[in-house]
């Protein structure tokens, strides 16, 4: 394995979204008059969603809505009865926002929530096909890859856990990507969220594949690869050198990223996505409840956040840029210290 190689690998892993053109029209103040959006998600205690609450939560303040958020310990038989009790109180939100738990599950609750008259947006986790009739839009980042691979190799692949179909979207859309040159897929563990469940993961899938060869690791966020990394020295085997590690999105710990034992992640900033999910609820109050077909990439500009006066579409998407440091610890800090999305660094976007 060589530079060019894994940068390949990682560049054709990353998303690459051209974003179509949107005319722009007269600027609207945002102004909620203080009516409520209820946001209904899994709970806090994840690093990353307590990241995006509090760029809901300004985004709310700004567009002057009262935001109330009803958070589940990631279980959707607690989401539903939450739903159900939220649908009997006398007095509905403005809308509702829809971050389900188990994105299939859900989605009887989702239909009792369209059928309340109430606008409902989903976040986060892609609409099911048999579900876009239920939801006025959505916003967050698109899990699905595009591009071609250079190269193969023998595969770890991490995900989150059974039914968060995030994760299922990103392994769906990476088996498409490199259909005509497949990895060789050598192990496949859920691995949760944070560092100790990555750890555990690889922990316990080193001893039946490493005889085989490991050449990559591919998690779904920089939680589980910074665990897979501390397991696979444990085991002798050099980040970096042995195995190469890629994540599809920064959270919280840089600690891998920036010592360039993992070779790239992806920019999915969890407070910017809060931030823009609210205000795609936001514009399609202020520009009369409309909604306009198709995609809207949202522009991944370095010095300053877009204006976004316009309506929203049905499908709204952050940027979510691709970091790759390589694998010489003495270049990382500056690719990093380099990074600017919407006016801030990497840290900013990536450390909570």
């Amino acid at each position: 394995m060589n530079f060019r190689m894994t940068h390949a690998l990682y560049m054709g892993l990353a998303l690459s979204f051209a974003a179509p053109a949107v005319a722009q029209e007269a600027d609207g103040k945002l102004d909620g008059q203080g009516k409520e959006i209820v946001v209904l998600m899994p709970s806090r205690s994840n690093a990353y969603l307590a990241q995006w609450i509090r760029g809901a939560e300004q985004s709310a303040k700004e567009g002057n809505y009262k935001l109330t958020v009803i958070e589940n310990n990631f279980d959707q038989t607690e989401q539903d009865a939450q739903v159900q009790q939220r649908l009997g109180m006398p007095d509905q939100p403005l809308a509702y926002v829809w971050w389900p738990a188990d994105n299939q599950a859900g989605l009887a609750t989702l239909n009792r929530l369209s059928r309340s008259g109430v606008p409902v947006f989903q976040v986060i986790q892609g609409v099911q096909p048999e579900a876009k009739d239920l939801v006025v839009a959505y916003a967050g980042v698109n899990d699905f890859f595009n591009g071609q691979v250079a190269d193969g190799g023998n595969m770890v692949i991490l995900k989150f856990i059974p039914g968060y179909s995030a994760g299922d979207d990103r392994e769906t859309g990476f088996m498409d990507a490199t259909k005509d040159k497949p990895f060789n897929i050598v192990g496949t563990e859920f691995a949760g969220f944070d560092n100790a469940s990555g750890y555990k993961a690889m922990s316990q899938l080193i001893p039946s594949i490493r005889d085989g060869g490991i050449d990559f690791v591919y998690g779904m966020s920089d939680g589980p690869v910074t665990g897979a990394v501390k397991a696979l020295e444990e085991a002798g085997l050099t980040p970096g050198k042995d195995v190469y590690l890629l994540s599809a999105t920064c959270i919280a710990d840089i600690s891998a990223i920036s010592s360039a034992k993992e070779f790239a992640t992806g920019v999915q900033a969890a407070g910017l996505e809060g931030w823009f999910s609210i205000n795609v609820v936001a514009r399609y109050f202020e520009y009369g409840k409309q909604v306009k077909d198709g995609d809207y990439i949202a522009p991944d500009t370095p010095d300053a956040r877009p204006d976004f006066n316009f309506p929203p579409s049905k499908v709204n998407i952050i940027p979510n840029p691709q970091v790759v440091v390589g694998n010489d610890p003495a270049k990382a800090g500056d690719v990093l210290k380099n990074f600017r999305l919407w006016g801030q660094t990497f840290n900013d976007h990536c450390v909570y």
